[in-house]
């Protein structure tokens, strides 16, 4: 069993870790665990990933690139919005330092063109053996219902409407069923929601057609490059909502890495954005009460079974009081029920810079 290891380097304007400490906790780490990958970025700064890299070479431990894709890119470049489907920019309450969680098109040639050259041009000579794309979603609840109804740009219009789907019908549907527009008639780990009104059955499927569409685009395109590809996806739980069918994704990739954060009350904590869905459609039916525990961690990671790729789930290792408060039990419990649960590997999520050195002693 071999561990994937996270980290941020920082913004594209602001450094987080200097190449130096980032060396020294790599160091320790890998003196613990087998390595496979390191995945780190995005602060744009060549000259950090060649010394990384080379450390990383010596110790036949690939070097990926942690690229976000439909958010933070148009802090950077720019790019096509995402809209709801009555056409208004989504407004988003998640921002925290570094990150804007504001969403762009997921179907935009425009916008997937960027995230290409941005590589191109500022990380293609670092030394990377991979990439690992984040954000490959529309907005979850944290935009509220306007963020899940997403995206309703032009572009989108035409994409749902050639495969059958109006979204002016979808829009209207909400309008007469409000919260109940969500409903389901069923749940299970391996086959999601069962959507009770047909219409959000389709938008939902589509939706994450659309999504898979432009991952394949990209995939393909990195693939020619040389590099591998890993996902970053929302808990099965809350995929759904926001475009990501694990089936599609996962045969477009060299790995995918399901962030099934039970500690985080946070953007892609498992419990945090399944209390948004109850807080956004409060009176929507069929959802079952989950406790976050060991027995529902090893459902989540039993559904990935049969995916034509490498599932490395993502552990949360960092640490904070208030938002992300593990202790080395956790991490422990929660490691030993992936591995029970018949995946590759597990991901040290999401920052290992800020795991205390007690976390880290409890990979041995």
């Amino acid at each position: 069993m071999k561990y994937i290891i996270q980290l941020p380097t920082g913004s594209w304007s602001t450094m987080d870790y200097s190449s130096q400490d980032i060396l020294h906790r790599l160091q320790m780490v890998v003196e613990l665990v087998p390595v496979d990958k390191v995945i780190l970025g995005w602060y744009p700064d060549p000259h950090m990933y060649q010394s990384i890299g080379a450390f990383l070479n010596s110790r036949g431990i690939d070097m990926v690139l942690w690229m976000p894709v439909f958010s933070e890119v148009g802090d950077f470049v720019p790019v096509d919005p995402a809209k709801d489907l009555w056409g208004n920019a989504i407004d988003s309450c998640l921002a925290q330092q570094g990150e804007t969680f504001n969403f762009c098109c997921p179907s935009s040639d425009t916008n997937i063109r960027a995230v290409l050259d941005i590589y191109r041009n500022h990380y293609s000579q670092c030394g990377f053996k991979g990439v690992f794309l984040d954000r490959i979603r529309t907005h979850s609840f944290g935009g509220g219902v306007a963020g899940v109804l997403s995206c309703g740009c032009d572009n989108c219009r035409r994409k749902f409407l050639d495969r059958g789907l109006s979204l002016d019908l979808v829009a209207e549907e909400y309008d007469r069923l409000g919260d109940d527009f969500f409903s389901i008639s069923d749940y299970s780990p391996a086959q999601g929601y069962s959507f009770a009104n047909k219409l959000a059955s389709d938008f939902f499927k589509i939706k994450g057609h659309i999504v898979s569409d432009s991952i394949s685009e990209l995939c393909r395109c990195f693939k020619d490059m040389g590099l591998t590809v890993g996902l970053d996806l929302f808990a099965p739980l809350v995929s759904d909502f926001v475009g990501q069918d694990y089936h599609l994704l996962a045969s477009h990739a060299d790995f995918i890495k399901p962030m099934l954060y039970r500690r985080t009350f946070a953007p892609a904590g498992v419990g945090y954005e399944y209390d948004l869905l109850h807080q956004h459609a409060p009176s929507a039916t069929g959802y079952p009460q989950m406790q976050m525990d060991r027995n529902f961690l090893l459902a989540q990671v039993e559904s990935l079974k049969g995916l034509p790729c490498a599932k490395f789930p993502g552990v949360e290792i960092n640490y904070n009081q208030q938002l992300v408060p593990t202790d080395p039990e956790y991490i422990r419990s929660s490691i030993q029920t992936i591995i029970q649960g018949g995946a590759d590997g597990v991901t040290l999520s999401w920052n290992i810079m800020e795991a205390p050195r007690e976390h880290i002693l409890a990979l041995q």
